[in-house]
């Protein structure tokens, strides 16, 4: 069984458990990040190129207008895919810490060239994406990340510097739980709608910001 069906056979088993779940309001309601939290700290994603980018963003202007509740939708420049988790989060980034990682991703240029076809919408209780199919071509990286990672903390990887294995991007993170049958609506009608490719998409170690109604990100390290 190939790649893609497999990641295809989850991000269909992830909808269809969070569909009534945004039909009944029973959505999970994903707080402001606080000094510590598991999410939302240093990480590596790849950013969608710009013809890319306006695509996803008019998809989550789509998925903004259809929401009835106050959830985080992302702004085109905040859209990423995450490669890697590898900090909690901190409103002060240790300088010796980002500097370990710009060194390991700047040695990691071998392992950069990655594809990702971006094909239908899809969802959980946490919120909406984009689904992202890699064939594999992410893993090598991520692996490399995590171990890096793992340098950093007595060669123990913190909890939040797992291999993934899906590569999708995020077009919101939902705030309350309220019933949202629009926005399931939009994301039926783009289950199988085809949104790209990240070909020509540029590494970068980021942070969370979070601003303006988004979850945003701070670009600490693009690589050329």
């Amino acid at each position: 069984m190939s790649r893609h069906v497999v990641d295809l056979e989850k991000y269909d088993t992830l909808w269809a458990a969070a569909h009534p779940r945004f039909e009944a309001g029973d959505l999970q309601p994903d707080r402001e990040p606080v000094e510590g939290d598991p999410r939302w700290g240093i990480s590596l994603v790849l950013l969608p190129p710009d013809r890319t980018a306006r695509t996803l963003a008019d998809a989550a202007e789509e998925l903004g207008a259809a929401y009835d509740g106050a959830h985080h939708v992302y702004g085109e420049a905040d859209l990423h895919l995450t490669v890697t988790s590898l900090e909690p989060y901190s409103s002060g980034a240790d300088p010796s810490t980002i500097e370990h990682y710009v060194r390991v991703v700047e040695a990691s240029r071998d392992l950069l060239d990655v594809r990702v076809r971006l094909v239908g919408l899809g969802g959980s209780a946490a919120g909406v994406f984009v689904q992202g199919f890699d064939d594999d071509t992410l893993r090598p990286l991520r692996a490399r990340m995590r171990a890096a990672a793992g340098d950093l903390h007595d060669g123990t990887a913190p909890p939040m510097a797992f291999v993934r294995d899906t590569a999708h991007i995020s077009l919101s993170v939902h705030r309350q739980a309220t019933p949202e049958p629009a926005a399931a609506r939009l994301v039926e009608g783009l289950r199988r709608r085809d949104f790209g490719t990240m070909d020509g998409g540029r590494i970068a170690l980021v942070c969370y910001r979070p601003r303006g109604g988004s979850m945003g990100i701070e670009v600490l390290h693009a690589m050329a």
